[in-house]
């Protein structure tokens, strides 16, 4: 039997290391200038301990988080842990409800941000390959019952997807805002669709 194991991001009550270059400067001594306990929303921890450093150079201070915590109320394992549910085809408020099972209280908002912001990550770190012919059409399946408009953009020379998109093959308008920064990115030269007036 085939298993697929996740592993999600680790995280720690407080730092083990000291930071190695100023974030506003670059320079490398620093002072100690005070900790603050962090509320977070972990399964695990309800806070975390937060040094804040002041840089010799500039005499700035800023804020060294601990592994796998940020500036955001989530830590990093919640929110992988959140997008993962949603992957797997739960609902936003399904995703929040398997989340207070753990004893994690955040409204079903609050999952949909932390999604659009590791889709924002994923394209960022996604690596394109130059397309020369794409391929566009559209698609209705059903989702909850009803049909959703969905436009996928193929690679032509190697058959492979590159693109999906709720996207109505009908609007001329939405098809270019969603068509236009990806040939740009790909380097299209030729895009082959049917012969619905919105790809001309």
């Amino acid at each position: 039997m085939s298993m697929v194991v996740l592993q999600l991001p680790d995280v720690k009550r407080k730092t083990e290391t000291r930071p190695k270059k100023c974030r506003h400067c670059s320079g490398e001594t620093f002072q100690r200038w005070g900790k603050v306990n962090k509320p977070v929303r972990d399964h695990r921890y309800r806070n975390v301990q937060v040094y804040r450093y002041r840089c010799c150079s500039c005499h700035r201070t800023f804020r060294y988080y601990p592994e796998g915590v940020d500036q955001a109320d989530q830590t990093q394992r919640l929110r992988k842990l959140a997008a993962i549910y949603w992957v797997l085809g739960m609902s936003l408020r399904a995703t929040q409800i398997a989340l207070s099972a753990l004893g994690i209280k955040i409204t079903h908002m609050t999952v949909w941000r932390e999604l659009q912001e590791q889709a924002e990550r994923l394209g960022a770190r996604r690596c394109w390959h130059p397309v020369r012919v794409l391929g566009i059409d559209g698609l209705y399946p059903l989702a909850k019952g009803k049909k959703q408009a969905v436009l996928i953009a193929v690679d032509l020379g190697k058959g492979q997807p590159v693109a999906i998109g709720r996207v109505d093959e009908s609007n001329p308008w939405a098809v270019r805002r969603w068509l236009e920064p990806l040939v740009q990115r790909l380097g299209v030269s030729v895009i082959v669709s049917d012969d619905l007036a919105s790809f001309r």
